[in-house]
Formats: C-alpha cells, sequence, structure tokens
C-alpha cells in the first residue's frame, strides 16, 4: 500500500502509512524506504527527504547499496547535488546506477567537468560501463566540445562493441557534428543498426552546419517515406538549410508538411521559419509568420527584428521593437544590435544614442563592445569620423579588431588616410594577418595616389601571401543553381550574358558621390582594372537572369561579398532601364533595388 501510494505520487497517504507501520513495532524493509525515497521528486521534498536521511541514519539501514543509491538520486532529484556528493563518497558499495544517477546530477547542473571526472574515476575503479552512461558522458563532451576526450571514449565504446546501440551511436553523432568533424560523424551514423529520429536530427543537423545544404534535404526527403522518423527538430534544420540557399520553393514546401505533421518546434522552429522566409527575400511571409504566433517569445522578436534590419527597412526594425517593449518581453543584448544597426542604415543618430545611452537603466542590458562597434558603424556613416575615433578611446573596455576595421572602413569610404593609417595600425597590431586591414590601407593610399606607400603595402601582402576572397554571385533559375566569378566565361550561355551587358551599356565613371565606396573598389579605382568591372559577378549574374526569366519577375542574385560602389549603381540603373526588381543579397545585407531607389539608401 506504501509502495502503491508513493507510485502515484499521493505522499500524504504514503507517509500515514510509514508513521502507522512504524508506531506497530514492525520494521519496514528496504523496499519500502526505496519507495518512499523514489516518490521524492522536486525541491518541495527536500525537507522530508532529509528528515528520511536521518531516520535511516539513525536505524542503520542507509548502509544498505540500495537504500544510499535511492537516497543519492533523491537528492539529485531535489537539486541538492553537494548531499547528493556526501551520500555517494560515503557510500560502501557503489552499484553502477548510483554513478549514473551522480552523472545525472551534474547533467542538469551544467556541471560537465564534473561528468568527466567521474567517469575516469569510474574507469580507474572497474565500474561496469553500459549505454546510459556512455550516453551521459558523450553530452558532457558534446556540450564542452571536448574532441581529444571523445575520442578516446569513442575508443572504450568500440572495444565493448556497443557502437551499434542507438542509445550511444546517436551522442556519439552530435560530439563530432558539435566539433564540426562530420565525416566522423557520418561514419559513426553508418554504425547505428536502428537510427531513431533523435539519430537522423543528429545527421541532419551535421549537414546543415557543415554547408552539406543539399544532403540535407536529400536525407529529408528520403526520411517522408520513413514512418517516425521525423521530429521538430530535423524540421527546424530544413528551414536553416533553405535559408542557407535561399530556396523558396523547398522552404514553402517543407514548411507546409510540417504543419501537415503538427512538428514546427514553438520556440525555435518558428523563429527559423521567420529566417527562412526573410532570407528567400520574402518579408511578407516572414512577416505572416511571425502574427501567427500567439505569444511571441525573445527569440522571435529577434528574429524579425534583425530580418527587417537585414532588409535595410529601418522603419519596420524600430516598429517591431517598440511592439516587443509594449508586450512586456525585455530585449536581450542581440535585440540591441539589430536595433543599433538598423539605426545605423538609416543615419538615426539621435534614437542610436538614445538606446545606447538607457540600455543599463531602461532594458537591462549591459552594453559589450558589439554595441559600442553598432554605434561607431552609426557615427561613420554619418561622416563622423572624429567621433568615432573619440568613441573608441572612451570605451570602458580595449577595442578588439571589428572596432579598428570599423574605423578603418569609415576612413576609407570618406577618404580619411591619417586617422586610417592609425585605425589599420591598431588593427595588425592585433591580427598581423588581416586581409581587410592591409586591403583597406592599401586602397585609400591608392585613392590619395600615394603610389610608393601602397607598393610597399602591396609588397607585404604578397609576403604573407594574402589573398582576398573571390567574389562569387549565384542565383536559381528553374530550379537550378547558377554561379558566377568575376570575369567567369565557363557559363554555357557566355556569349548571351556579355552581349546583354553591352546592350545594357551603363556608363561607369564617377557620376557617383566617392564617398561611398567599399573595400571592394580599390582595384576599380586604377584605370588598367576599370574594364573589368563588366566582368564582376553579379553583373553577369544579373544579366544571366535578364536572359532567363519572364520580364515582370524579380531578379535575385546571392553574392559571398559585399557589393562594389559601382554595382551598386550598375543594379539601379538595369532596375530604372528593365523596369524591374533587384534584389542583391550580399554579405552585409539584403538590397533592394526600384527604379533608381535602394532600401539600403547607399548606406551598406
Amino acid at each position: 500500500m506504501i509502495s502503491g501510494y508513493a507510485q502515484r505520487g499521493v505522499l500524504d497517504k504514503a507517509f500515514q502509512l510509514f508513521s502507522l507501520l512504524m508506531d506497530s513495532g514492525v520494521g519496514p524493509n528496504f523496499s519500502v524506504y526505496t519507495s518512499l525515497l523514489r516518490s521524492l521528486v522536486d525541491s518541495s521534498c527536500l525537507e522530508i527527504g532529509r528528515q528520511m536521511h536521518s531516520h535511516l541514519i539513525k536505524t542503520g539501514s542507509g548502509l544498505n547499496a540500495s537504500v544510499g543509491t535511492a537516497i543519492c538520486n533523491m537528492y539529485v532529484k531535489c537539486g541538492w547535488l553537494e548531499g547528493a556528493r556526501i551520500v555517494f563518497d560515503e557510500m560502501a558499495e557503489k552499484k553502477a546506477v548510483a554513478w549514473t544517477a551522480l552523472m545525472v546530477g551534474y547533467t542538469e547542473a551544467n556541471e560537465q567537468n564534473d561528468i568527466l571526472h567521474l567517469f575516469m574515476k569510474m574507469v580507474e575503479e572497474g565500474v561496469e560501463l553500459d549505454e546510459f552512461v556512455f550516453s551521459i558522458v558523450l553530452k558532457a563532451c558534446a556540450w564542452l566540445e571536448d574532441l581529444r576526450v571523445g575520442r578516446q571514449i569513442h575508443g572504450h565504446i568500440v572495444k565493448l562493441g556497443l557502437e551499434s546501440d542507438v542509445s550511444v551511436g546517436t551522442p556519439l553523432v552530435n560530439l563530432y557534428v558539435k566539433c564540426a568533424c562530420f565525416e566522423s560523424a557520418l561514419l559513426a551514423f553508418q554504425k547505428i543498426d536502428n537510427p531513431n529520429d533523435v539519430s537522423w536530427s543528429a545527421l541532419i543537423s551535421g549537414y546543415s552546419q557543415s554547408g552539406r545544404v543539399e544532403e540535407c534535404l536529400k536525407t529529408y526527403k528520403s526520411l517522408r517515406v520513413m514512418d517516425g522518423s521525423l521530429n521538430s527538430f530535423i524540421y527546424t534544420s530544413i528551414f536553416q538549410a533553405c535559408s542557407t540557399l535561399a530556396d523558396i520553393n523547398s522552404g514553402a514546401q517543407v514548411h507546409a508538411d510540417a504543419i501537415k505533421r503538427g512538428l514546427i518546434s514553438p520556440l525555435y522552429g518558428e523563429s527559423a521559419l521567420i529566417t527562412m522566409y526573410s532570407k528567400c527575400s520574402n518579408m511578407d511571409f516572414a512577416s505572416q509568420v511571425f502574427g501567427s504566433i500567439s505569444e511571441p517569445d525573445t527569440v522571435s522578436w529577434i528574429a524579425i527584428i534583425a530580418e527587417y534590419e537585414y532588409h535595410g527597412i529601418a522603419s519596420e526594425a524600430l516598429r517591431y521593437f517598440r511592439k516587443m517593449q509594449d508586450s512586456g518581453v525585455r530585449p536581450k543584448g542581440v535585440t540591441l544590435v539589430a536595433v543599433l544597426t538598423a539605426c545605423s542604415h538609416s543615419s538615426l543618430i539621435t534614437e542610436a544614442k538614445g538606446y545606447l545611452k538607457l540600455m543599463n537603466s531602461e532594458y537591462g542590458v549591459a552594453p559589450t563592445i558589439d554595441h559600442f562597434n553598432c554605434m561607431i558603424h552609426v557615427y561613420f556613416h554619418a561622416s563622423l569620423l572624429q567621433e568615432v575615433f573619440e568613441l573608441i578611446n572612451s570605451m570602458n573596455f580595449d577595442p578588439d579588431a571589428m572596432s579598428w576595421k570599423c574605423l578603418l572602413a569609415g576612413c576609407w569610404n570618406h577618404r580619411n588616410l591619417e586617422l586610417g593609417r592609425i585605425a589599420s595600425e591598431n588593427l595588425l597590431r592585433l591580427n598581423l594577418d588581416d586581409t581587410v586591414g592591409y586591403s583597406l590601407l592599401l586602397n585609400s593610399c591608392v585613392s590619395h595616389e600615394k603610389w610608393e606607400e601602397a607598393a610597399r603595402i602591396r609588397k607585404k601582402m604578397m609576403e604573407k601571401n594574402l589573398r582576398k576572397e573571390v567574389s562569387c554571385s549565384w542565383i536559381t533559375v528553374r530550379g537550378k543553381w547558377h554561379r558566377f566569378i568575376v570575369g567567369d566565361r565557363h557559363h554555357p550561355q557566355t556569349k548571351e550574358i556579355y552581349a546583354k551587358l553591352k546592350e545594357i551599356d551603363f556608363p561607369d565613371g564617377d557620376s557617383e558621390d566617392r564617398s561611398l565606396l567599399t573595400e571592394e573598389d580599390a582595384s576599380c579605382i586604377l584605370p588598367e582594372r576599370r574594364q573589368q568591372l563588366l566582368e564582376h559577378s553579379e553583373r553577369l549574374a544579373i544579366a544571366f537572369r535578364l536572359l532567363s526569366s519572364p520580364r515582370n519577375s524579380t531578379v535575385l542574385i546571392f553574392k559571398n561579398l559585399r557589393a562594389c560602389r559601382d554595382c551598386h549603381n550598375f543594379a539601379k540603373h538595369v532596375s530604372r532601364m528593365a523596369e524591374r526588381e533587384i534584389v542583391i543579397r550580399d554579405s552585409s545585407r539584403f538590397h533592394h533595388f526600384k527604379l533608381i531607389q535602394c532600401s539600403s539608401s547607399n548606406y551598406w
């Protein structure tokens, strides 16, 4: 009767019967004690658990191995890890279940290093290791991203022949994914006899994180025909993969499938959907997803605010931020990074200053270097370079490489060579091999016709073998991806593409304000390189898209680097000439071109 009440959580009845049993003079057996101890499962039961422990010490029953394990497990569940460790250390005989109980306690307390120390002690004492122990310790290694220890544990698993067990193989896959060793993760997955949905989720997450998004989608499609193999985590990973590919057709189909199966995670899944539609350049759909969330959490608010900022729609980003405040959700540091960045793109200096000033008092967020770097962007977009320099020198912490890089970019954009030299010197002091630091200073020297200094910088770059990443642009046409690099002549329609560029006949030159330069523009200043503007990757992609799509459709281009000034002007010209909207997603943000206007307002 006591055990029955205890198992069903009717503790008052269980302990009333226990008191009657004690008063009757009949000593309870060990199973009664373990049943009562197992029923104490949260912090509200800690005090009665201590009383039980005291009683067991007085009667000498606490020396029994099963009772000692139950006491240890009870303290873990009630959140008193220190008490559990004391009981564990005093146990004369420790069964495997006592070790794992303490490991579970360390897991819940995020004391991952203690789990590894406990595991090592188990190995030293020759305790029999089972699947549950390996599952816990592998998760600890994954959390710590400790590949060295993880590989050693993998060796133990292989020796014991347990790597085919799903409860061991799955956390092993997750470990290698977290440590960016996807080939090892794939091999570990292939050893699992009967992978479950968690195993497949770990594999798909690995595909997504390692950039193998096409394999990610292929695996998902094969799983659709396997009953019980899909879960909400898999769909979240697929949404992220579709974001990377910017494939709205696949993304919308996956979204519909997830709705049918009821497998959209209310936390991360919905936020991943917002990001997916945004990265596919459809903020209307992203906004609809957000509007469908009954009670948006911090993650959802951050997603919608950050994506509007990413598209250069600062007014909407700030409007959602105000709505977030009105809803009672407190902003986090990353939210205010998005807000300050939105202010930067719209040159809202006063508003940005106000947000930075109120961060601690109003929002309870301590400003970090990331927030100050956003403020640096605000100032340099407004041509206030001296204010940038003063802000860097007045910060409570040391500026990082990004701080000096922001100032250096501002000096290059606004032709301030002297301040640029100071910024470059500080940047290279932090990172001697920073390609951008050399490139931006080289660009400034070239624009000021400091040829000898430019030559020295170029020589140093060659000595260090510092090369800039190759510019690449890509588009999708009828489900097929087309990739272009600068000067590309490998596409089957190369002749038509270059003919289209000549037909567009955009007069490159100095008609636009030279204060809007980016680091990609340096080579374009040199007369002998001006002709190469025609061969920039985004121009080739735009020309091909014009050739291969209906006249009323949007031209959507993706690029791995920031768009240069001349190609930015080129896109505005083509948008007006072809009467089509052009959208370019570069490494910095989205640019929406309509006629001769860009959503970035020439700030990017």
